[in-house]
């Protein structure tokens, strides 16, 4: 589902946005929030941890795979996986080859640079369904 209803307005999810690119980052984290999503912005893997170790629940990190710093978006998502698997992430590159490479990690493919807003919306949206599709209801 790629359109502006994608999320539930009551519940609404919170989705990392990590991209250096600053122009790239802000129009992605502005579409997102007109879907109903929190949007919460990041620069480098260091922020996620920042964010998490605040105690601030995340639903999806959608994250660049190059990013300033020690940690790429590859290694964010092994530690995420191990630390905290109930974050889905999704990657994105311009670079050819990522995608084998986040296969393993990641819920979704890699997806390649350039894409679409709507793109992005409706890859979250599918991995929150899928996730409440198979979890056990309280």
């Amino acid at each position: 589902m790629a359109d502006k209803e994608s999320a539930d307005t009551d519940n609404p999810r919170v989705v990392m946005v990590v991209e250096p690119e600053v122009l790239i980052r802000m129009a992605v984290a502005e579409y997102l929030r007109g879907c109903g999503y929190k949007v919460i912005e990041g620069v480098s893997a260091a922020d996620v941890w920042v964010i998490l170790d605040a105690g601030l629940a995340l639903d999806v990190v959608f994250s660049e795979v190059n990013l300033p710093g020690e940690t790429d978006g590859f290694a964010l998502a092994r530690r995420l996986r191990q630390t905290r698997p109930q974050v889905n992430v999704i990657l994105t590159s311009g670079v050819g080859g990522a995608a084998d490479k986040s296969a393993a990690l990641c819920e979704e493919r890699t997806v390649g640079k350039p894409y679409q807003a709507s793109e992005i919306a409706g890859r979250i949206h599918q991995l929150l369904e899928r996730r409440r599709a198979s979890s056990p209801e309280p």
